[in-house]
């Protein structure tokens, strides 16, 4: 693993963007297994110190002078820098600032946000100097993942057991959103320290930088990721249709349920990339569908019976305690064109709400479009459009 520098300053300041920023610093300190804290007092003696020690990465907030980030951008060194500065933008690798409504090529806004923030910082401070109202930052916050997207930025590189055990190969994922020439460095380090066979990368489509560099570094584009959210606000109860009915599936359910998931790999970025055994892919489906129905990767599955045959599910796994995310969505192809599939959502839905869910989203893929039109049609509206991009070493 990449050994990380965490700089700190002694300067007292209670100013609400230093305060955020810190704590931001604090929290990757405290949970980051490969992060080693250094207390800035000068350049001389922070030059001493790596001389001495191996890092890949510094991490810091934007206090840090700027004559000490040029001179660890000169060191090769990956810089992380919480809180934006103009006269670090073109030294940093990396900019994470939730402070900042909206940028298309550093890390901003609420998603970067720990919630814990909103208990500690009065929360009207904090939205005014977002420039967003308390109910939105109250949402917005309520429904991120920062706490886990915090530390795979910082991480840079992580070996994904789980997919390598699975695939038979050392899959290896750039988890730091941005790639830059000199992140590409250490990403080479990392293959080669790990000797992994294939890198996925899932890249931000409006950061131009990160676009350019992987694809002038031979990282392969294998698909679009749309990311959809719905806010269930006591959505209207969905009317029952004969003969059809929706509950959480059980395991009699599994193998006709899996027969379904055999037809719905083809939009896949793992279909797409013909470095991938097709049979394995279709496994990888169908075990996902017997896993959520025994809550053993998503939490459950609401099935679609006709009578008492399942023709349909859409697996649910719990984030947050109100937040939610569908992991797969199938249907027999026999009873396709019949609106069951938007009764089978909308279904689901209501379920989620009544059991004081309030926030729903859902991946899917750009070559999908009949999925894309369902999430649209019941209320779903668009997140996020990134790029999936594979490299493989073979």
């Amino acid at each position: 693993m990449n050994k990380a520098l965490i700089l700190t300053f002694d300067v007292q300041s209670e100013n609400i963007r230093t305060v955020v920023y810190r704590a931001t610093i604090e929290y990757i300190k405290e949970n980051l297994s490969n992060a080693i804290v250094y207390k800035f007092a000068n350049n001389q003696d922070l030059l001493k110190y790596f001389r001495e020690h191996t890092f890949s990465s510094v991490i810091s907030t934007n206090e840090i002078h700027p004559d000490t980030a040029f001179l660890l951008k000169g060191m090769g060194l990956v810089q992380i820098v919480v809180g934006m500065r103009k006269e670090l933008m073109d030294i940093s690798d990396i900019i994470i600032d939730p402070l900042i409504r909206n940028s298309e090529k550093y890390l901003t806004g609420t998603g970067y946000l720990l919630p814990s923030l909103l208990t500690d910082i009065p929360v009207k401070s904090l939205a005014d100097t977002i420039g967003i109202d308390i109910d939105t930052l109250v949402e917005e916050a309520g429904h991120n993942e920062a706490e886990n997207d915090l530390l795979d930025v910082a991480q840079l590189c992580q070996k994904l057991q789980w997919d390598s055990n699975f695939f038979g190969i050392n899959v290896g994922y750039l988890s730091c959103s941005r790639l830059t020439p000199n992140i590409e460095k250490h990403v080479k380090k990392f293959v080669r320290k790990e000797k992994i066979d294939l890198l996925e990368y899932r890249c931000n489509c409006h950061d131009r930088e990160s676009v350019v560099t992987s694809e002038h570094n031979g990282y392969s584009f294998v698909d679009i990721r749309l990311t959809y959210e719905n806010v269930l606000k006591n959505n209207n109860k969905v009317s029952d249709r004969k003969h059809y009915f929706v509950r959480k599936g059980c395991d009699c359910d599994i193998e006709k349920l899996q027969n379904i998931a055999t037809d719905i790999y083809k939009d896949s970025r793992y279909y797409f990339d013909d470095n991938f055994d097709k049979d394995k892919v279709i496994t990888f489906y169908v075990d996902w569908v017997a896993k959520a129905i025994k809550s053993q990767f998503d939490d459950y599955a609401y099935v679609l019976y006709d009578k008492k045959e399942p023709i349909g599910f859409c697996t649910i796994k719990k984030i947050r305690k109100k937040v939610v995310r569908i992991g797969l969505f199938g249907m027999n192809s026999k009873y396709r064109g019949e609106g069951l599939a938007t009764y089978l959502l909308d279904k689901s839905l209501q379920n989620l709400n009544e059991q004081g869910f309030d926030y729903v989203e859902v991946v899917t893929q750009g070559r999908n479009y009949a999925a894309q039109r369902l999430y649209q049609k019941c209320g779903f509206v668009t997140k996020s459009t990134e790029l999936w991009y594979h490299k493989w070493f073979h």
